[in-house]
């Protein structure tokens, strides 16, 4: 009987463990042994989608769990957060297939739900804890993750904070450790989600090259501390586990800067007559200067929160403002950013207003497509890429997503302000510092009798992870998935 043993570290980043590999021994062990590094995320490299796809095998058009943009008024007052679909995810696959599970602190599976062995999850809104079964007694606390508040990203308040997440994933690191030694299970898998607020708010502290950089201070080694500590729990796992087991360590897509320049793709479909402003009302004065998102020094923080499920849903209202100041039914089209403050957007259109006046959508989704996709800025491009939602992914939920979607270059976000140049830099960040990329983690130790079985030009995502790690207990064809299994039983030939 094969044991699979998975760590899910949110945020956890494969250029930042080659930088600190030699500091990290079990986490750099594994890097030698495991066939894969890098973990490609989703589109866009969010919470919701790319954890969705990591634990589903399916992408985000199919399993439904996609972002939120800001912008959407009546997704963001939705009482709750998007969830997953009990019997979707690999422990479900696994569980329904006899195997014995043990499952902590998923994101976005609340409440836990029955399993063939123990399913413990955290609300989102409040960090109350669910178990299944309701009987099973545990001997230790798993905590929520501190609420973060504003005073707490003051500088001052930071190593406080700094050092309650450190607590906490000590806590939570026990009792998984000590659930996996109370059985051997078939399945077992632990996420920890502090690194990724770490690395949110530490960032600038770290990076010589960010603008925000405060110069030396106590904070500068925070993002690397905390990697260490979750070396200490890969150590302490693998040596709890029977030399034979599989160990995993996941993450479903990585960390860097934050931007610090926008695209004011808003503005510039203003100026193509493709986005309307509100009318004034009557005692308004004519708008005849930029204004940006009322309160926006407390958006990026908000959006962390509630991504992170430290924030009070009340509180998200200051991201929203801009989209009231659109005529939702005379514009034709808008730009949204997808992932928060990222490179990756999306200009959705108002296809009934399209054909209201006569036009064809396919044409002008077909003529956006080339234009957007030929801004400059003094001779470079704007974008990476941009295609039409269906060249991106294929599924039921696919209308959720913008008819467009786009990947920025490197170091530009989505702007949000209308009447002002099409770049724009904002003030310097120094509350949220960091924002997700691409670039997950995949890592694999252990493979006595597999080998990879995919060659080197295979793009290994977040949606390989579930039907590898299914293929692995030796589950196979149960549902059809986006992904597919990366490794294959050693052959004959191979071990001679």
């Amino acid at each position: 009987m094969t044991q699979v043993v998975i760590l899910g570290f949110d945020g956890l980043d494969a250029d930042l463990l080659r930088v600190y590999g030699p500091a990290l021994p079990h986490l750099r062990r594994l890097m030698l042994e495991s066939p894969f590094l890098e973990l490609t995320s989703s589109i866009p490299p969010d919470t919701f989608p790319a954890w969705g796809s990591l634990y589903t095998g399916l992408n985000p058009a199919n399993h439904g769990l996609l972002s939120l943009p800001i912008s959407d008024l009546a997704a963001l007052e939705a009482e709750e957060p998007p969830a997953l679909t009990c019997g979707t995810t690999f422990w479900d696959l696994a569980s329904a297939s006899g195997k014995r599970i043990c499952v902590l602190n998923p994101y976005l599976a609340y409440p836990a739900w029955p399993v063939n062995g123990i399913m413990l999850a955290l609300s989102p809104r409040d960090g109350s804890m669910s178990i299944a079964p309701e009987e099973h007694e545990l001997s230790l606390a798993f905590p929520a993750l501190p609420r973060l508040t504003e005073q707490a990203t003051r500088r001052e308040q930071l190593r406080t904070f700094y050092h309650e997440l450190v607590s906490c994933t000590l806590q939570q690191a026990a009792l998984g450790l000590e659930l996996l030694q109370q059985e051997s299970w078939d399945l077992f898998f632990l996420q920890l989600n502090a690194l990724d607020v770490v690395q949110h708010l530490f960032w600038h502290y770290s990076d010589l090259s960010d603008p925000a950089y405060p110069g030396q201070s106590e904070h500068l080694t925070r993002i690397q501390s905390f990697y260490r500590l979750c070396d200490q729990i890969v150590g302490e796992v693998r040596a709890a586990l029977p030399a034979e087991s599989i160990l995993m360590v996941v993450s479903a897509y990585g960390h860097g800067r934050r931007s610090h320049q926008r695209v004011n793709l808003n503005e510039w479909l203003r100026r193509q007559g493709l986005l309307v402003v509100q009318s004034p009302t009557p005692g308004q004065r004519l708008l005849e200067r930029p204004f940006p998102v009322r309160a926006r020094r407390y958006a990026a923080l908000d959006e962390l929160l509630a991504h992170a499920g430290l924030l009070a849903r009340e509180r998200q209202p200051s991201a929203r403002s801009q989209s009231r100041l659109i005529d939702e039914e005379r514009t034709l089209a808008r730009a949204l950013s997808l992932g928060g403050d990222g490179p990756f957007g999306g200009v959705a259109l108002n296809r009934q207003g399209i054909e209201e006046q006569g036009r064809d959508y396919e044409e002008m989704r077909a003529r956006l497509q080339e234009e957007i996709q030929r801004l400059r800025s003094r001779g470079r491009p704007l974008l990476r890429w941009v295609r039409k939602r269906e060249e991106v992914y294929q599924g039921r939920y696919l209308e959720r997503l913008p008819d467009l979607v786009f990947e920025l270059q490197g170091d530009f976000a989505i702007g949000d302000d209308l009447y002002v140049p099409l770049l724009t830099a904002p003030a310097v960040r120094r509350t949220v510092s960091g924002t997700h990329r691409k670039d997950g983690v995949l890592l694999i130790g252990n493979l006595l009798h597999h080998e990879p079985g995919v060659n080197d030009l295979h793009e290994i995502t977040v949606m390989d992870v579930a039907p590898t790690v299914l293929s692995l207990l030796g589950i196979n064809n149960v549902v059809r998935f986006d992904g597919q299994p990366l490794l294959a039983l050693r052959t004959a030939e191979s071990l001679s």
